[in-house]
């Protein structure tokens, strides 16, 4: 009864304990920034909701789900953000301003004021010294 009990709650602890392992991708895709898009200038008006970026997503051209006609972003240090009006990220993009994380700072807003439409991708990029 005594071994009955001893393997059930084994299996138990061993089936807990390979859930909390974090799988090697998850270690390599870092988390890198957020980004809040609207449709409308002024970044208060027709929220889209927030996305986030990682590492796995840098150094490339990402469509978004939606056109977007301002948004705002946090990143962690050491990345670039720009906002493209091409799908394929073929023009030079917008560079984006960040949001400096805390709450006592106030939300920096980029607007798409170009005549070129709204934004349809991003990109992110590291800096170079």
């Amino acid at each position: 009864m005594y071994f009955a009990s001893f393997l059930a709650t084994a299996a138990v602890l061993a089936s807990t304990a390979s859930a909390a392992v974090i799988p090697k991708d998850a270690e390599i895709d870092a988390y890198v920034g957020d980004l809040r898009t609207y449709t409308q200038f002024g970044c208060d008006a027709d929220n889209q909701g927030v996305g986030t970026f990682t590492h796995s997503m840098t150094s490339a051209c990402n469509v978004y789900a939606a056109s977007f006609g301002s948004l705002y972003i946090h990143m962690t240090s050491g990345w670039q953000f720009r906002a493209h009006n091409t799908p394929n990220c073929t023009d030079d993009g917008v560079l984006i301003s960040e949001t400096l994380a805390g709450s006592a700072t106030p939300i920096v807003c980029n607007n798409q004021t170009a005549d070129l439409g709204p934004w349809v991708a991003y990109s992110v990029f590291p800096l170079t010294d």
